[in-house]
């Protein structure tokens, strides 16, 4: 196989200081000492945490769970439709109607698509 890409030359200098540094990094000691931290800091802080897990996951479990968003769903529907009927039921009655008329026409196409098959 031969390709017409020509390799860079390397520079010996360069990879030796290179792999000097790399060496040098591994043999060290001097690691960062963690911060001096007391046991009631700990504490608080594993309390705070434990509260932060439970609200994550009680907002992805009210997310996921379905059957419940359709309810709230729902609900939210009927309640808009009683302050709709409360406030202004003319325009309740004109949004049925026209629902109806909406319900029927595609009912009626429907059955005549079908019928000329």
């Amino acid at each position: 196989m031969s390709t017409d890409k020509k390799e860079a030359p390397v520079d010996g200098a360069a990879v030796r200081a290179t792999t000097q540094l790399a060496k040098t990094a591994l043999q060290s000691d001097d690691k960062p000492e963690p911060p001096k931290r007391s046991s009631a800091e700990l504490s608080a802080d594993i309390v705070k945490n434990r509260e932060t897990l439970a609200a994550t996951l009680d907002a992805i479990e009210y997310k996921l769970n379905v059957p419940k968003q359709a309810k709230l769903a729902a609900a939210d529907i009927s309640n808009k439709i009683r302050v709709l009927r409360d406030e202004n039921p003319v325009a309740l009655a004109a949004g049925v109607g026209g629902l109806a008329v909406a319900v029927g026409g595609a009912v009626f196409l429907a059955v005549r698509l079908l019928a000329r098959r």
